[in-house]
């Protein structure tokens, strides 16, 4: 399409407005890059197109919309991979990196981080150098490595300085005053914040002020100086409004909810709390729901009014159920983001390093990625027994929590036989987690158990009453046959429950309808057996061969579509192993399979 002479021109400068009003009217900003980008398809300019989805990527950062955002960037980086323009790239993937941060991915916004950092370098472009390098050292406050946060900090001040960069100094200024109020060091917090509110100001960069007031109140908070604080989320909540910054807001109302909370002015904070909820809802940010659910029970119990606390109590526990799969898989990416860190960082020194310690650096950094690829191997590994152990607790939670929404007017009694239940169960789970985070421990023989003595009949009527809604739910008949008589051994409880639960639990995938489960328990003077037979599918002479192997695929299928991991049998083995029990199998392909765990009694 033959667009008139000087036509283009005039959209480069327009991109120039987009990046000028982001942040102080990014409704319009957004509006004004989407036009230029649909003149720069028209025109078949490809670096304008780059530039526009750029341009409409940040945009769509500044308002959570990361997806969009995320597609608009990789549309960028493709074509300015293809076109050779360096600086777009670098760009496009600066902006990849917060939104990971923003995610919390922050292994990935690292490789983004450097992958800028290297461009910038090579294109001289210092200013934003300084920009990325405040960005990294985000990275290390969020993992709480204050000190080489700073250390990046000051080498981006420093850089900020020199250049006379406004924008780079008051990025680094906030991200340093966040730091020094997790420190506890409210003084330099509170000087470096102010700097950047001023400088936020004076170059009407409204969202970046709204953010400098933020933990400017924080801070106050800190120091007992709640009027101020009052004030300053006012000021920031005008600015917010202005912005349609709508998390923002959900801090703020949620913030503000939690200290009329405090002072006992229920009636305000249920009003800023139900703000909170009602943005958070729609944006779908699941730690805020789940923690102003909790604030509003509170709220609610402190007025006597049980009804609205009791649900508003059931919804925080769903909310949170739901967020621990998410913090179990933040928690194993931290287990490789320091060696990811350091990997990054060596990976920019070899572009800087001209001489003949080049070919030593390499080798170092070979060394290290074999060393990395172990680690994450063994995090994807730890992150599939994690969630392959969840599930249960998690289903016995759901069961009574359901339960309870069945029943409207339950009595006191019962309610607080239900949320013990869930209690109890949501304890479990942190155990299992504990136990699986130390999961490196048992290969070594390192991992800590806690042996005491145990009654087994009642552990297992514990399991087989955790169970009985499972198996009714597929038609299935859960049996406890127990001894006559308590039998006390010395055992890891919580090992030994986890290892009975995935049996029974694997019982019952496999299980068609009408068919029994039977958890048995025998016992003579010196050993315990509890047997779990079902009339399942059976096990193979091939199946019995690598039953016991990580994420082993056996022949059999779950009769009601549950999801198998292939992990169950490996844990259990390896739990067996850990609380020196026996594990055999006896099966036959077709005739169900009884699986026998012995244990030594105590001394007598």
């Amino acid at each position: 399409m033959n667009l008139p002479a000087g036509y283009n021109e005039k959209l480069y400068n327009l991109l120039d407005d987009v990046h000028k009003m982001k942040f102080s009217e990014p409704q319009k900003a957004i509006e004004l890059a989407n036009f230029v980008y649909v003149q720069a398809l028209k025109s078949a300019d490809e670096t304008l197109e780059a530039m526009s989805l750029y341009a409409l990527g940040v945009c769509n950062e500044l308002f959570a919309n990361y997806p969009q955002a995320m597609k608009f960037l990789s549309e960028a980086i493709k074509i300015a991979q293809k076109t050779g323009e360096k600086r777009i790239m670098g760009d496009a993937l600066n902006c990849v990196g917060v939104i990971n941060d923003n995610l919390n991915n922050y292994a990935n916004a690292l490789k983004s981080y450097f992958k800028a950092l290297k461009i910038y370098e090579e294109e001289k472009e210092n200013k934003k150098i300084a920009i990325v390098l405040s960005n990294i050292g985000l990275i290390y406050t969020n993992i709480k490595d204050y000190k080489n946060a700073l250390k990046f900090y000051s080498q981006a001040l420093d850089i900020a300085e020199d250049e006379n960069d406004n924008e780079s100094l008051l990025v680094t200024n906030i991200n340093i005053g966040l730091t020094h109020t997790l420190l506890g060091n409210y003084d330099e917090s509170l000087k470096f914040l102010n700097d950047a509110l001023n400088l936020a100001l004076n170059r009407n960069d409204k969202r970046r002020a709204s953010i400098a007031l933020d933990h400017i109140a924080e801070t106050n908070i800190q120091i007992n100086n709640i009027p101020e604080a009052y004030r300053l989320f006012e000021e920031s909540r005008k600015l917010k409004d202005s912005l349609d910054d709508k998390r923002g807001l959900v801090k703020i109302f949620g913030t503000v909810g939690q200290l009329k909370l405090v002072e006992n002015n229920i009636e305000e904070a249920k009003e800023n709390l139900e703000k909170a909820l009602a943005i958070a809802t729609e944006l779908g940010m699941k730690r805020s729901i789940h923690e102003l659910h909790k604030s509003l029970s509170e709220a609610y119990e402190k007025v006597n009014d049980a009804e609205n606390a009791l649900a508003h109590l059931k919804i925080a526990y769903r909310k949170e159920m739901e967020l621990l799969k998410e913090e179990a898989e933040l928690r194993a990416k931290n287990i490789s983001t320091q060696l990811e860190i350091e990997q990054a960082q060596k990976e920019a020194e070899i572009q800087r390093l001209k001489n003949i310690e080049l070919g030593q650096a390499l080798e170092d950094v070979k060394k290290l990625n074999v060393k990395l690829k172990e680690l994450n191997d063994e995090k994807n590994e730890f992150m599939a027994i994690a969630v392959h152990d969840l599930k249960n607790p998690l289903q016995n939670i759901l069961s009574t929590a359901r339960i309870i929404k069945r029943s409207s007017d339950l009595p006191k009694d019962e309610q607080d036989e239900y949320t013990a239940n869930i209690i109890s169960q949501t304890d479990r789970m942190f155990n299992i987690i504990k136990k699986l985070l130390d999961h490196n421990a048992i290969d070594q023989g390192e991992m800590k158990t806690r042996i005491a003595e145990t009654e087994v009949n009642s552990l297992c009527r514990e399991l087989v009453q955790n169970f009985r809604e499972e198996a009714e739910r597929k038609k299935l008949s859960l049996v406890l046959q127990d001894s006559l008589t308590d039998i006390n051994i010395n055992t890891d409880k919580v090992i030994l429950y986890e290892i009975l639960q995935n049996l029974v639990s694997n019982a019952i995938k496999f299980s068609g309808e009408y068919k029994s489960i039977i958890l048995k328990i025998t016992d003579d003077d010196k050993k315990v057996n509890i047997e779990v037979i079902d009339q399942g599918p059976g096990f193979s002479e091939q199946d019995k061969k690598k039953m016991f192997n990580k994420f082993a695929r056996l022949s059999a299928k779950p009769t009601g579509n549950e999801h198998s991991t292939g992990l169950g049998l490996s844990i259990v083995k390896k739990l067996c192993e850990l609380i020196e029990a026996s594990l055999k199998l006896e099966s036959d392909e077709g005739n169900g399979s009884k699986f026998i765990i012995t244990l030594k009694k105590n001394d007598k």
